[in-house]
Order: C-alpha cells, then structure tokens, then sequence
C-alpha cells in the first residue's frame, strides 16, 4: 500500500470516529425511545415515528445549505460544530420532556449528521484513487456505526434499569471524547480546503451554476437518476423501516431466549441484532467494498444483494421459531450492511468522471435523497403498523425492492461502473 492511500485510510478513520463519538445518542433512541416513550413525555407511538423522522425531514433543506458552507470553512471546523451540536443534543434528550423541545433537540442533531456526513463524504471523494473508492466508503461506513453499537448496546439493556435519562447523560459525557480525535487527527483542513478551490475556479465558467441549477445539469447526467432511486428505495427499508420497528416488533412477536437459565426479552434481542450488525461493520464493509473495487461491475453485486433481501423481506414476518426468525433477521442486517457500502461506493464511481463542484452536487443530492428515504420510513412504516400490521409494513417493502430489482436486473443501468 502506498503512501497516500495509506494516509487516506488514516483520514478517514478518523473522520469516522468521530462520527461515531457523536452518533451514539442518536442509535440509543431507536431502541429505547418506541419502548420507553412515555417516560419520554410523548403520547404515542405516532410521535415516536415523527420524532425519528424529524431529523432527517429538516436535513433535506439543511444539505444543500450546510454545502455551501463547507466552501467557506474547513473540515475541522465543520467537524468541531458538528461535535458540539452532538453532545448538546445528546444530553438534552435527558431532560426535555414535552413533544415540542424534543422536536427541537431532533431538528439540531439533523443539522449536526449533516455537517458529519457531508464532510465525510467530500474527503473520500478527495482522498479515493483510481478505483479504490468502494474500499474507503468501505472503511468509513463499518467504522462509525461502532457509534450505533455502543449506543444501541447500552439503550437494549442499561435503560432498562436507569433509564432514558441516564443513558442520555452518559452517552454525552462520552461523546467529549471525540473533541482530542477532531482537533489533533485531522489533516484535511485549510490547505486542502484552498486546493478544492482552485480547481472549481479551473472548471469552465458554462458549469459555474447556481445550486439548483447545477443539480438539474447533475441530474441529467446517465445513471444519477436510477442512482437516486435506490438510495430512496434503500433508505426507507434498512434506516428507517427495519430500524425504527424491529425492537417493537421483537416484542409484539414475545420473541425471547433463554440463556443459562435467564430469559432475554425482545428489547434485548432487537438490541443484540442491532448490536451485531454495527459489530461486524469493521469487517464486513471494507471486504465488501474492496470486493465492488476488483469487480468490472459495482451494480452486478448490488443487484443480486438486493434480490436476496426482497426474499427475506418476505420471510421476516412469517410465524416462524425464535431460532428461525432471529437468523432471517440477521441475514436481512447483513445484506442492509452489503447495500450501504456497495450504494455509497456507486455514487462515488458515477460521480467520478465529474468536476470535482459536481461531484459535490450528486453526492449532495444523493445524500438528501437517503434523508428523504431515511425520514419517510419510520413515519410511513408505524402508520402502516397501527392500520395494516407489521406483515403489511414488511412485504410491501419487499415488492418495493424487488421491482427495482428486476429493473436493474433487465434493464443493466450502471453498466460500466
């Protein structure tokens, strides 16, 4: 491994922990939050699905905002606001207790994941080499869900017995930690920052656009649509769907085990699955993504992983054992970690024949498009719960992935990437 690409690993392992320090407010609530509500101050499980819905609805106006902001600002410095909004947010959540404040807490944190992300995002596109983008998203998206980890970990089992209030308050005491990572870690900052800048005022002036202008020209260009459809379709079924339901879901079925002798509810179970999940991210990413690197199509791999999970979609919420539905469960989670590298890495191999400006504006519009995705899902999903059933939520998803999946499969877009 040469140098460079082994300082783009550095960089963005850093930049992915510390977005982990600060996610890990944010996962414990999809855990604790649909079971612990009213202690929470809210009146139904409606406004538990607004509430994880929230931030990502006022991400969709913030994105394009936040950048161009990242224009005039470096990386650190995006990154440090986005620490401090984190660890504000994180520790309101333990003492707001009215519907109205937690839909403030939930609009800041919006406005903190858009700074980290979009960050993250513009570095790799920065730092990935010649067909190596598919590892680096690899690394990035294994490694700070180990926030999500640690944060549904403690949210399945130490709420149970403190509370929502002290897992808040610890989690935000933790999330300081990142500030040392931020301020002594990152290399990508000013002059960086000054490089970027020259070659947009290289581009030609025909694609010195307004931003919405320059979305439109993005937009036309082949296979950003249909790149723009699945991150919509994966969005909505793996953040938003699966994840806002399944610890409900855990306990709507009386899933539970017993080991040695001690009975583990469907909070723990939903916590444990969850916590697998982020688990083997550090492993399973990276391996993925360097796979989708060597192979002569990143979209062949994504198809077949998406035929695979429209099938287990359909599994899931048959009446099957404990043992038999956990192990559907953990195979969908897998495919929901496969999905998100393999999506992240095509986005960057579309963009990769553009000026780096659009670059910025398919990754900017791709991200909005997994907000939209990610905020319509819990909402949509727990209206569908209380009026159809949780069998309804699932399939419906399932013939949603499978229709784009037969379109991929028929129709080959992405075919030299």
């Amino acid at each position: 491994m040469d140098k460079t690409m082994l300082r783009g690993k550095k960089e963005v392992l850093r930049i992915s922990w510390i977005t982990a320090l600060c996610l890990m407010g944010d996962s414990m609530l999809y855990i604790v939050l649909p079971l612990h509500w009213k202690e929470a101050g809210l009146d139904s499980l409606v406004q538990v699905g607004l509430l994880l819905s929230v931030n990502r609805l006022v991400r969709l106006p913030l994105n394009p905002v936040v950048s161009r902001i990242y224009r005039h600002i470096s990386l650190r410095q995006g990154m440090l606001a986005a620490v401090v909004l984190a660890i504000l947010t994180t520790a309101s959540y333990g003492f707001i207790h009215t519907f109205p404040l937690w839909v403030a807490a939930r609009c800041v944190w919006g406005l903190a994941w858009s700074f980290l992300r979009l960050g993250a995002y513009y570095a790799i596109l920065e730092l990935c080499g010649d067909r190596n983008e598919g590892r680096l998203f690899g690394l990035y998206n294994g490694h700070y869900r180990l926030g999500s980890l640690v944060g549904m970990l403690l949210g399945g089992t130490v709420a149970e017995v403190l509370g929502l209030r002290a897992v808040a308050w610890l989690l935000s005491a933790a999330a300081v930690c990142g500030v040392p990572f931020l301020l002594r870690g990152l290399r990508i900052d000013d002059a960086q920052k000054k490089s970027v800048r020259q070659a947009e005022s290289s581009v030609p002036i025909p694609q010195q656009r307004s931003g919405g202008a320059a979305f439109l020209t993005v937009l036309k260009t082949k296979d950003v649509p249909w790149l723009l459809a699945a991150a919509l379709g994966s969005a909505m079924i793996y953040e938003g769907m699966l994840t806002s339901t399944l610890s409900n879901y855990a306990e709507t079925r009386q899933a539970s085990i017993t080991v040695l002798g001690f009975t583990l509810g469907g909070a723990f179970i939903a916590g444990g699955l969850q916590a697998l999940r982020w688990g083997w991210g550090p492993f399973l990413s990276p391996f993925i993504g360097s796979l989708s690197d060597r192979q002569s199509s990143k979209a062949r791999l994504l198809t077949g992983t998406m035929g695979i999970a429209a099938a287990l979609l359909i599994l899931f919420p048959l009446p099957l054992p404990t043992w038999g539905w956990m192990a559907a469960a953990v195979a969908l989670l897998i495919t929901s970690t496969c999905t998100t590298t393999l999506m992240d890495a095509l986005a960057g191999s579309v963009s990769g024949t553009l000026s780096m400006r659009n670059r910025r504006t398919v990754m900017t519009a791709y991200s909005v498009t997994l907000d939209i995705g990610a905020a319509l899902g819990p909402a949509v999903s727990f209206w569908v719960v209380q009026h159809a059933g949780y069998s309804a939520v699932y399939w419906g998803a399932a013939v949603m992935w499978f229709g784009l999946c037969c379109y991929f499969f028929v129709a080959k877009p992405f075919a030299k990437q």
